[in-house]
C-alpha cells in the first residue's frame, strides 16, 4: 500500500531542516497547547476554517517556499513523474506541499492523531477545464528529520468506499476488525500512497528532548493527463 522513493541524501535532509529552522518566524501553530507547527497552507486545516484565509496563505507561502526550496520541489515533481508515468504540476491557485514540524513532547507518544482518509480535495476549488478524477488521489510524505527511535505511518487495509454511509460506531468497529500495519519512514525517502486508505500518524517511541519530526506533506489529483499537486 506504500511505495517508497529515494529522494534526498542525509546531507540534503540536514540542509532542508536548517532552512526550515531559519524560517521559524513563519511557522504556524494550529493548536497552541501542542509543539506542533506547519510551514505553509494546509487545506485540511486552513480551507476547512476559511477558504479565503487558505487562498491568502497559499499565495503568501507559495512564493516563500518555492523561492527557498525550488530545487526540492523540482526534484519531487521529477520523481513523481517517473513513478506515476505522467505529467506533474503544482495547482496554481492552491498551496504547494508544505512542512509539518513536531518538536519533542511526551504527548506525541500517544495515538493522538486521528485515523482518517485524505479527502481535502473536497475543500478547495479546482481551476481546470480537464476531467478531474477524485476517486484515486495520492498522498505523500517525505521524512526530513525523524526522532532517534524513528517515526512512521499506521495503515489499515480499509478503502474510503467501505466506510461511506457508516455511522461512527460502525466505522470504529470496522477499523478495529482489520489489522494495523506500521510503515516506518526512512530519512530522505518519499512514502507514496492512496489518500483513500485509512491511515494515522504513528505515535513516537521514547522521545528524547532534542527529537524532531519534520516532514514534507502533499497530495495529488489527476486532472486529465496531469497530476496536480497541492497541500
Amino acid at each position: 500500500m506504500i511505495t517508497e522513493i529515494e529522494l534526498l541524501t542525509e546531507q540534503e535532509c540536514l540542509e532542508v531542516q536548517a532552512g526550515i529552522h531559519e524560517m521559524k518566524e513563519l511557522w504556524l501553530q494550529p493548536q497552541l497547547n501542542m509543539p506542533a507547527y506547519k510551514l505553509g497552507a494546509a487545506s485540511y486545516i486552513d480551507a476547512v476554517l476559511s477558504k479565503a484565509d487558505y487562498y491568502d496563505k497559499a499565495k503568501h507561502y507559495n512564493l516563500i517556499l518555492y523561492s527557498r526550496f525550488r530545487w526540492l520541489y523540482e526534484r519531487l515533481s521529477s520523481a513523481l513523474a517517473e513513478q506515476l508515468k505522467a505529467f506533474i504540476n503544482y495547482q496554481k491557485n492552491l498551496a504547494i506541499p508544505g512542512f509539518h514540524i513536531f518538536l519533542s513532547h511526551k504527548m506525541f507518544e500517544q495515538p493522538i492523531a486521528p485515523i482518517h482518509f485524505d479527502l481535502q480535495y473536497q475543500e478547495v476549488d479546482w481551476e481546470t477545464t480537464e476531467v478531474i478524477n477524485l476517486s484515486q488521489p495520492i498522498s505523500f510524505t517525505l521524512a526530513i528529520a525523524l526522532p532517534k527511535n524513528g517515526g512512521g505511518l499506521n495503515v489499515w487495509d480499509i478503502r474510503h468506499e467501505e466506510i461511506i454511509g457508516l455511522s461512527p460506531a460502525a466505522m470504529s468497529q470496522l477499523i478495529h476488525s482489520r489489522q494495523k500495519t506500521f510503515n516506518p519512514y526512512k530519512l530522505g525517502w518519499l512514502a507514496l500512497h492512496s489518500g483513500h486508505i485509512a491511515h494515522q500518524m504513528a505515535p513516537g517511541k521514547n522521545l528524547q528532548s532534542d527529537d524532531q519530526r519534520i516532514t514534507l506533506q502533499g497530495h495529488g489529483v489527476l486532472c486529465g493527463q496531469t497530476w496536480q499537486l497541492y497541500w
